[in-house]
């Protein structure tokens, strides 16, 4: 009979005990949302908060206070990856080269996912309230994103470290496949993605003798940018809306 592995308290805080009330709160939102994480990730986003009570090492009570259903859990979680994202934009914006902010933007990423293995189920399901996007712009993570990616671009372009023929969407584009690529090496090799990183990265500089193999495919714009997401987090292998 196997058992659920159960989520690790963190060491209580040495501090002044002035609080400990909303110390406790604290430790125990962040036992629930890193039980979540591992729950969500094995189990899909279909399962229950009583499993999640159970990996966290938490009565059911206490959960149910903190989150009083799975929405409210996922969205909790879809905010943490926001942070993330945020402080990851941050940091590729304030690299000297614009090349290596792109290297640190695209590692970054990849590296969350990789951690996190429900961050893909998280981010497609809270992207499918098209309405609550659209209400709150700044929580839309491709919205954050697409200012960094054409900025960069348009630096390493004018650094002359990547091809000229690349463009931001492109870039998109690679992340994407890039996080298929974590996925499917993950239960054998979780680090094997590296390797494959560095030969993404490699195709994207410009090489010194100014060849590079021509891109025979028109880049996709903005637009039909939106619509694979569409296709992608309702699972379909059809596009949502046609593009003209």
């Amino acid at each position: 009979m196997t058992t659920e592995p159960q989520v690790t308290a963190p060491e209580a805080d040495s501090g002044s005990p002035s609080r400990p009330l909303r110390r406790d709160a604290e430790r125990n939102r962040r036992l629930i949302l890193e039980a979540a994480k591992a729950v969500f990730a094995r189990r899909g986003l279909e399962a229950s908060l009583d499993e999640v009570a159970k990996v966290a090492g938490l009565g059911v009570g206490t959960v149910y206070r903190r989150f009083p259903n799975r929405d409210a859990l996922i969205d909790a979680l879809y905010d943490d990856l926001v942070a993330r994202v945020r402080r990851i934009t941050e940091e590729s914006a304030t690299r000297p080269r614009a090349w290596d902010g792109l290297v640190h933007f695209v590692t970054a990423m990849l590296e969350s996912q990789a951690r996190d293995k429900s961050l893909r189920d998280v981010m497609i399901a809270r992207h499918q309230d098209l309405d609550a996007c659209a209400h709150q712009p700044e929580q839309a993570i491709p919205e954050m994103v697409r200012p960094l990616l054409h900025d960069l671009v348009t630096r390493a372009h004018h650094d002359g470290d990547l091809r000229p023929d690349v463009t931001p969407t492109d870039i998109a584009v690679l992340l994407v496949a890039a996080v298929g690529i974590v996925e499917f090496t993950a239960p054998v090799a979780p680090d094997s993605w590296r390797r494959q990183l560095s030969v993404i990265l490699d195709g994207l500089r410009t090489r010194p003798d100014g060849r590079a193999t021509v891109l025979t495919a028109a880049p996709l714009d903005d637009e039909q940018i939106e619509v694979c997401m569409e296709g992608w987090k309702y699972g379909s292998r059809q596009t949502v809306r046609e593009h003209p």
